[in-house]
């Protein structure tokens, strides 16, 4: 069984810092009339804030309200220093990586940064934290946080699918989905087909992997479910800083928290309530991949 202990003030803090984060994006997008944003880098259609909010928030009531509710699934750490240090170590990476890329962008070589995006993904959001979390590991203790791709547990895999269900249908084909990308958007047949394949191992997977898997569960167990939840999904919009610009910082900002950050809410919640990496690496995908596929 999971214990993370009293919740310190620390935890309150980013509970509390969190929600008026959340809470203030979509306000101040609101407030200065930018009511469609870009979804993704490589697109040139607007999706309205409403059909960046809605789906993830339904999907979360979804995975509140579906009766299979799963027991606290993190073990029990007795080494909360390292664990610490493990957090830390990644919260770092997962910071200083889009804020170096954003300031090469701003520098003028957005070229660069969009051909390093992807291909680094790996070594920054998979090579470099096994290392780290081998090396800041205590000797000779295994690690109690080591992913699994197979859940044990039947409702592991059966509870989550309402909330993925309905997520993908309202954001792929729903009355408030953004645009289906045409062919005259991806004229060739072999780009379309690298670039899905791409997409789904360096973002679909590699991206919960490393926020979702690593990162969240160690800060869960350091602070409590919904801090360790923000405070991932909020580093999972910083990432998001140097490819998704909308103009200004503060419009910039608001816009990857009100869409990623929103969407990592919900994927985080899915991974906190089902320890199952599948469901939300199956959302990813269907933001991402399903709507070439349904070209």
């Amino acid at each position: 069984m999971e214990k993370t202990g009293t919740r310190s003030g620390v935890a309150w803090g980013v509970l509390v810092g969190g929600v008026a984060v959340f809470a203030a994006a979509p306000a101040l997008l609101l407030a200065t009339g930018h009511d469609t944003i870009k979804p993704s880098a490589d697109s040139d259609k607007g999706l309205s804030l409403a059909g960046a909010l809605i789906p993830a928030l339904i999907g979360i009531l979804l995975v509140h309200g579906v009766p299979l509710h799963a027991p606290r699934l993190l073990p029990e750490v007795t080494d909360r220093r390292g664990l610490s240090k493990q957090a830390t170590a990644l919260a770092l990476i997962a910071f200083l990586w889009p804020l170096a890329l954003f300031l090469v962008s701003t520098a003028g070589h957005q070229a660069l940064v969009r051909d390093i995006w992807a291909l680094a993904k790996p070594l920054v959001f998979l090579l470099l934290p096994l290392f780290l979390l081998r090396i800041l590991r205590p000797s000779g203790e295994p690690d109690p946080f080591r992913l699994t791709w197979r859940p044990r547990r039947t409702w592991q895999w059966l509870a989550p699918i309402p909330a993925v269900v309905v997520f993908g249908w309202l954001y792929v084909l729903g009355p408030l989905a953004p645009p289906l990308p045409t062919a005259e958007d991806y004229p060739d047949p072999v780009f379309l087909a690298v670039g899905a394949t791409l997409t789904f191992f360096t973002a679909n997977v590699l991206e919960e992997v490393f926020f979702r898997g690593m990162l969240q569960t160690r800060l869960e167990a350091l602070f409590g479910r919904w801090p360790g939840i923000l405070l991932a999904s909020l580093l999972f919009a910083w990432l998001h800083l140097p490819t998704h610009g909308q103009g200004g910082l503060p419009l910039t900002l608001g816009a990857i928290v009100a869409f990623q950050g929103f969407f990592g809410l919900f994927t985080g919640y899915l991974w906190s309530r089902y320890r199952n990496l599948w469901a939300p690496i199956a959302v990813h995908t269907a933001m991402n991949t399903l709507p070439l596929l349904l070209m």
